[in-house]
C-alpha cells in the first residue's frame, strides 16, 4: 500500500513537471510570436515611410 502511494506521488510529480515544461514552452512561443509580430509592424512602417518619401520627392520635383 505504501509503495502504491509512493508511486502515485511520483507519477503526479512527473506529470506536474511535464506540465510546467509545456507551459514554459508555450509562454516562450508566445513571446517569440509577439516579437515577430512587432518586428513585422516596424518593417511595415519603415517601408511605408520610405515609399512616402520617395513619392514625395518625385512629386516635389515637378
Amino acid at each position: 500500500m505504501a509503495i502504491d502511494l509512493c508511486l502515485d506521488e511520483k507519477w503526479k510529480l512527473s506529470k506536474k513537471n511535464s506540465l510546467s515544461r509545456s507551459q514554459r514552452k508555450c509562454s516562450f512561443t508566445r513571446k517569440c510570436e509577439a516579437l515577430v509580430k512587432e518586428q513585422r509592424a516596424r518593417f511595415y512602417i519603415m517601408r511605408r515611410c520610405v515609399t512616402m518619401l520617395i513619392c514625395w520627392r518625385d512629386y516635389s520635383d515637378s
